[in-house]
């Protein structure tokens, strides 16, 4: 992250665009979920993507093999990538919000700052897990078992950056909140003292 690049806009232009790029992930995850229903996937997201376990995957592709929408489920993978663009740059854009909305000596800002750099390593991590699961799709009956590991794991860590941005977006901003508060009646009490 450069510190220029975040303090080049003022405050309100970092919110509008992570307002609008958040919005548009929203958008984009609302289609991947479409897309995700049509091909009938047995278990949802979450499950599929965590369950560390080759059988429950293999036997999964089958189901899709069976239901005849094996090719409709390779499509979420590459349509993903689109969506993990739009992550990168919300994360990227609501952190540096975030970032600024903090007071310059508040301790809370050097956890801003490195969230501005560890909030678009969820689309890295997604990507990643996409890469094993082509691999897998290109032989889903007898791809190797050790491969569920680094899909599971990936997955693990993309959703945990998930939480702990959307944790940190909460925190900071109710950080900030409460320091524009005292800001704005510290003033008064020393003009009544």
């Amino acid at each position: 992250m450069s510190k220029s690049l975040v303090s080049r806009f003022p405050l309100v232009v970092w919110w509008i665009a992570a307002i609008a790029l958040v919005a548009l992930s929203q958008f984009a995850q609302h289609e991947l979920d479409t897309l995700y229903k049509l091909s009938q996937f047995p278990v949802n997201f979450f499950e599929g993507q965590t369950s560390f376990d080759a059988a429950k995957v293999k036997a999964w592709y089958a189901v899709l093999a069976e239901r005849g929408t094996f090719g409709t489920y390779v499509w979420v993978q590459i349509f993903d990538y689109g969506y993990m663009l739009t992550v990168f740059a919300a994360f990227f854009t609501l952190m540096a919000a975030v970032y600024r909305s903090l007071p310059v000596t508040s301790w809370a800002r050097g956890i801003a700052r490195a969230m501005i750099l560890i909030a678009p390593i969820a689309p890295l991590f997604d990507a990643l897990e996409n890469l094993v699961s082509f691999v897998m799709l290109a032989d889903p009956v007898n791809f190797a078992d050790w491969l569920v590991y680094p899909y599971s794991a990936f997955a693990c860590l993309k959703f945990g950056i998930y939480l702990l941005t959307y944790l940190w977006t909460i925190v900071g901003v109710v950080i900030a909140l409460v320091s524009a508060l005292i800001g704005l009646f510290r003033p008064r009490a020393q003009h009544a003292a």
